[in-house]
C-alpha cells in the first residue's frame, strides 16, 4: 500500500476526541515517499496545523539547517510526527494519543522500511525505542529490529529545546554533532545497500 492511500485513510482519524477538537486538519507527512530515512518528531505545533506540513515553523527551520549542514533536504527524507494532530495549547501528548497512533506509525515504517529511523525528541524516542532520557541517548546509534528489519535509530534533541534555551550555540553544537553521526550512518548504509536505495 502506498503511503498516499494511507494519508486519506488517516485524514478522517477520529480516534483521540480531544484532538479533533483542537485540530485544524491531520498533519500526516511530509518528504520523499520513497526515502529510506524517516524523521519522526512529536506532534504538530500551531504552524503545522495550519498549513498541515509537519516542521515547518520555528523548529522546522532549525530542523532545515540541521539537515542541510550534513548535505542533506527534505526533500530527501520524510518526516512525520509520533501523533498527526495538534494537541490544545501544544501541551505534551497523552499516553492514549500516542497508542492510538501506533498502528499508523507502525504502517509507515513497514511501507518505507527506511534503513535509518531519526527520533526527534523525547516522545518520538520512547515511542520507537521505548528508552526515555533524550540527553543521555542523543547522538548515539540504536540497532533495532523493526517489522523485521534492522534499522540503525538515531535520537537528537528537539529543535525546540534549541529555541526556548535561547538559541545556546553549545546546543546547536551538539546539535550539528549528532547529524554529522546520522550522515555517517547513511554514508555506511549507502555503501552496504547501494546509492539507489535512498
Amino acid at each position: 500500500m502506498p503511503l498516499t492511500i494511507l494519508q486519506q485513510q488517516y485524514s478522517t482519524c477520529t480516534k483521540c476526541p480531544a484532538l479533533c477538537k483542537s485540530r485544524t486538519q491531520v498533519v500526516f507527512g511530509s518528504g520523499n515517499h520513497n526515502s529510506k530515512i524517516l524523521l519522526v518528531g512529536e506532534a504538530p505545533g500551531a504552524e503545522e496545523d495550519k498549513q498541515g506540513i509537519p516542521f515547518c515553523g520555528a523548529s522546522g527551520k532549525v530542523l532545515s539547517e540541521l539537515l542541510n549542514s550534513v548535505g542533506l533536504s527534505r526533500e530527501e527524507v520524510f518526516i512525520t510526527n509520533t501523533i498527526l494532530c495538534r494537541p490544545e495549547n501544544n501541551r505534551n501528548p497523552e499516553k492514549e494519543e500516542v497508542e492510538n497512533c501506533r498502528e499508523r506509525l507502525d504502517k509507515v515504517i513497514e511501507i518505507m522500511q527506511p534503513a535509518v529511523i531519526v527520533t526527534i525528541g523525547n516522545f518520538a524516542t520512547e515511542r520507537i525505542l521505548g528508552k526515555k532520557g533524550i540527553t543521555s541517548l542523543r547522538g548515539k546509534v540504536f540497532p533495532t529490529v523493526i517489522a523485521g528489519r534492522e534499522v540503525k535509530v538515531v535520537p537528537v534533541i528537539h529543535p525546540a529545546n534549541y529555541l526556548y534555551n535561547g538559541r545556546n550555540p553549545e546546543i546547536f553544537a551538539q546539535m550539528k554533532k549528532d547529524f554529522e553521526t546520522i550522515a555517517s550512518v547513511i554514508q555506511e548504509k549507502r555503501k552496504q545497500r547501494g546509492l539507489e536505495e535512498f
